[in-house]
């Protein structure tokens, strides 16, 4: 068999791994929801919240790369959305939940909210330190306590959640949230140093930037800037084994048209 007959059939056979790496998506990234349901949210603007969660939850792909996850929090804290892969029959499941949902009311216990988050996050069957892990957190409050909420902000990221992002909605204390935040970008084992985004900004991905606070004028903004959110975070580029393949496959199909034109 000739050398350039070898060549194209290796070429299809990468080819046709490409195809088959793109088809079976496993999970990517883990997209934790971190909701502020104490008691200066209040019912009305607690329910423009949840549709703005379901307007983001539309706005992700259902091809299975995506876990979602959502916690609310006031004085205490409850799992809305326990760690679950992003499809389109269980797309339905989590907008039951999220309707169905309650508004809590009472203090702000941000800490609590972020220790459990994350550990829900890490404990997940699809948590390896290859997946993109983010926590999106939506307040308008100040912590019943800063420096405990700094802490969880450290601990989660010490415990190997990757960026954590905030979107301060009315009036909030912008130098509280941007000591919790943090990205890949900043010095390991450290939180703080965000930056301020202007008030409707498109946010950049929180994986490639520096983290961010994304001030919100009113929650009727809400919807609009989680949407942009959700979007910045899927932002995404080919897994390197499917980049190999492609580059092998490339590669393959030049040494058969080099061979083809010295024949």
């Amino acid at each position: 068999m000739k050398l350039s007959s070898i060549v194209r059939r290796l070429s299809a056979v990468l080819a046709a791994g490409v195809m088959s790496l793109s088809s079976h998506a496993a999970v990517t990234t883990q997209l934790g929801f971190l909701v502020d349901a104490s008691g200066s949210i209040g019912t009305t603007n607690f329910n423009i919240m949840r549709a703005g969660y379901v307007a983001a939850l539309n706005a992700l792909p259902v091809d299975g790369t995506i876990e979602v996850t959502m916690v609310n929090f006031a004085n205490s804290t409850t799992t809305v959305i326990a760690p679950q892969v992003l499809t389109a029959a269980s797309r339905a499941t989590m907008i039951t939940a999220i309707n169905s949902f309650s508004y809590i009311g009472g203090g702000t216990d941000t800490a609590a909210g972020i220790n459990a988050i994350s550990a829900a996050m890490v404990a997940s069957t699809n948590y390896n330190a290859g997946l993109r892990s983010i926590i999106n957190l939506a307040t308008d409050g100040v912590p019943n306590n800063q420096a405990a909420a700094e802490a969880a902000a450290l601990a989660s990221r010490n415990a190997g959640i990757d960026a954590l992002t905030a979107e301060a909605i009315g009036s909030f204390n912008s130098a509280g949230l941007l000591r919790m935040v943090y990205s890949p970008v900043t010095t390991a084992g450290t939180v703080g140093g965000g930056v301020l985004l202007a008030s409707g900004a498109t946010p950049p991905n929180p994986m490639t930037s520096q983290p961010w606070v994304l001030p919100v004028n009113s929650f009727d903004d809400f919807q609009t800037a989680i949407v942009a959110k959700v979007q910045a975070i899927t932002q995404t580029v080919p897994e390197p084994s499917a980049l190999a393949l492609v580059g092998l496959a490339l590669v393959g199909l030049g040494m058969s048209r080099r061979r083809t034109i010295a024949a």
